[in-house]
């Protein structure tokens, strides 16, 4: 998990893209009766973006102090130290009547002043676009690319010798049909993870395809169900990590007058290795986020997972894994926000061939606490606190937690 406030402008950008054509009054799939506090539009605050022909450019850099007192995520003989953070962002989309196109990048560059192995640059990259063959059929797609670091609790991270980095690729095409009460939607695509030096085994290629029916049953919800198939590809990983993972769900989406808002949707995901005698693993699988808004200055968000991820050691083949978090957003006055969050949860690991008495469990814990003050236009000082707790048992034992204090302005130029 990663808390901050939500400068999001390559994720906006592409959900403007994806997002179908039409208002909400005629499209009972949008969502927008109830405004985030995050989301709230202040003119006297708010960065203003440049106008270039028929495209919209929106632009910051973050400048940041940080301190953390567990750089490599010990659990005990902690090491402490300060980081400088840089990290600019651009994104432009078009303003088309019909059709859209947008396209983003981000850098993020932590220098650490003592610890020069845990220095990192990552970087993301986006290029999205949608085909409005009608009003009511639409292609899209979207080519992204990027280096991304794990944090050191991350379970793979635990006790390894250097953070894991990875250099990723990924692309996908998608259609969708939408007629009065009915949203049919498909997608498929790939994604290739490149990871460096001692995390080389994780190297894998997944191809994917996915599929939603949604029904509206008023302008308010929405209930739908959905499938996901992917296959996974490891290039070198020590023993065969190859397979399969099937999702199936079914759910509901909604908006309601009393002011509630999210998508919850349940049901089985199936994880099948090609290694022999490796079982299936299964696990409920849930997928909530919901938002409530007790008044026009407070957002309260409840998000939860619950299903089968990649773990990344050579122990586990996967890991049945919970997630849970709650966030508070206030608007305490038109220029200063305040947020604050706590999370939990666990992986449950799932023994590899060849690890047939490995037998582990992370019981992790988050807590952030943040601030924003705008200044002007052109200027927002940012506060922020994280603590990350993780307690482990069974085959690999590596108790562990971490606090991280960062002070930082954001320039919109």
């Amino acid at each position: 998990m990663k808390f901050g406030f939500k400068h999001l402008m390559l994720t906006s950008a592409l959900v403007g893209v994806l997002a179908p054509v039409a208002s909400a009054q005629d499209n009972p799939f949008l969502r927008g009766r109830h405004i985030a506090v995050t989301e709230r539009s202040q003119p006297e605050y708010d960065p203003e973006p440049i106008q270039a022909g028929s495209f919209q450019i929106r632009s910051n850099v973050l400048a940041a102090a940080e301190y953390t007192d567990n750089v490599f995520g010990q659990p005990d003989n902690t090491v402490e130290d300060t980081i400088i953070r840089i990290r600019p962002e651009i994104v432009a989309y078009s303003t088309w009547s019909v059709h859209a196109l947008s396209a983003g990048a981000v850098i993020d560059h932590r220098e650490f002043s003592s610890e020069d192995s845990e220095t990192t640059t990552d970087y993301n990259l986006f290029v999205a676009g949608r085909l409005d063959a009608t009003r009511n059929f639409q292609f899209t797609g979207n080519v992204s690319g990027g280096q991304n670091t794990e944090a050191r609790y991350e379970p793979a991270g635990l006790g390894a010798p250097e953070p894991a980095r990875n250099k990723n690729v990924g692309a996908d095409i998608g259609a969708s049909y939408r007629s009065d009460r009915l949203l049919l939607q498909g997608t498929v695509g790939t994604r290739n993870n490149d990871y460096q030096n001692y995390y080389a085994q994780r190297d894998m290629t997944e191809t994917y395809v996915g599929g939603r029916v949604s029904y509206a049953i008023s302008p308010d919800v929405a209930i739908f169900a959905d499938i996901r198939q992917s296959d996974f590809e490891y290039d070198n990983s020590i023993v065969n990590r190859d397979g399969s993972q099937t999702n199936l769900r079914a759910g509901v989406s909604f908006e309601l007058a009393a002011p509630f808002r999210g998508e919850i949707s349940a049901g089985q995901v199936t994880d099948e290795r090609d290694a022999p005698g490796i079982d299936d693993a299964e696990s409920f699988s849930l997928d909530a986020s919901v938002q409530w808004f007790p008044t026009q200055l407070t957002t309260v968000t409840f998000r939860g997972f619950n299903g089968i991820t990649d773990p990344g050691i050579p122990e586990a083949l996967s890991a049945n894994t919970q997630r849970y978090s709650l966030r508070a957003d206030h608007e305490l006055l038109r220029n200063v926000l305040l947020f604050g969050e706590f999370g939990f949860g666990n992986y449950e690991f799932n023994a590899a061939q060849g690890f047939p008495l490995y037998a582990r469990e992370d019981k992790f814990t988050d807590a952030a606490l943040g601030a924003a003050y705008k200044l002007n236009k052109h200027a927002h000082l940012e506060f922020g606190y994280r603590m990350h707790a993780t307690e482990t048992s069974g085959s690999f034992n590596y108790d562990t937690d971490q606090n991280l204090f960062s002070v930082g302005v954001r320039v919109f130029p």
